[in-house]
């Protein structure tokens, strides 16, 4: 039986540069920072997709979104990356290459604040964003299938990312930071450090 305990902390540090902050009713709070680290292997392996369907609302800051048509292929140019092991220590799930694909890129589309767009279960994208973004995410309808990355061929996915390496004061003083940038304050620098 598949294990899909969801992340127990009601803030968290995601590997791809945000952080998760659970709210009631099925919703996310998702913040973007510049000074929020990554996982190591993040510049060849940012495109992923979800369990579940969603809808995705921005509240501060523009947010990208880029969709991937992705086809199982011997000789793609990424392998796939299944998330569906146990969580480990440091908050992530085993991860292992499950099959090589081919993938193509779809246009940017670019959302501002008020703005929502909506992505199916399984479907492929990223959110190459820069600078400070806060988006609400509701989840709308769950699946049974777990999520996977797609890292190019020859790279090795990092399974050391800390999810806690970030105090839980600290993920919520880059919160904060992001919400008085909304505001139209100056955001501070260097919350990482």
């Amino acid at each position: 039986m598949k294990d899909f305990t969801p992340t127990a902390e009601q803030i968290s540090l995601h590997g791809l540069g945000f952080i998760q902050v659970k709210l009631p009713a099925n919703r996310r709070l998702h913040v973007w920072h510049p000074d929020l680290p990554r996982r190591s292997c993040y510049q060849w392996s940012a495109i992923h997709n979800h369990r579940f369907s969603f809808r995705s609302t921005v509240l501060i800051g523009q947010q990208v979104n880029r969709r991937y048509t992705v086809v199982a292929s011997p000789d793609g140019n990424h392998d796939r990356i299944s998330h569906d092991g146990p969580r480990g220590e440091k908050g992530g799930r085993l991860s292992y290459v499950a099959e090589r694909v081919m993938v193509w890129p779809g246009g940017n589309e670019v959302y501002g604040p008020g703005q929502s767009y909506s992505m199916e279960q399984l479907e492929y994208h990223e959110t190459p964003n820069s600078g400070i973004v806060v988006t609400l995410l509701e989840k709308l309808h769950e699946g049974t299938v777990h999520a996977s990355s797609l890292i190019m061929h020859g790279r090795e996915f990092d399974q050391s990312f800390d999810r806690f390496q970030l105090s839980p004061d600290n993920l919520w003083a880059f919160v904060v930071d992001a919400l008085k940038h909304g505001d139209g304050a100056n955001p501070e620098k260097g919350l990482a450090a």
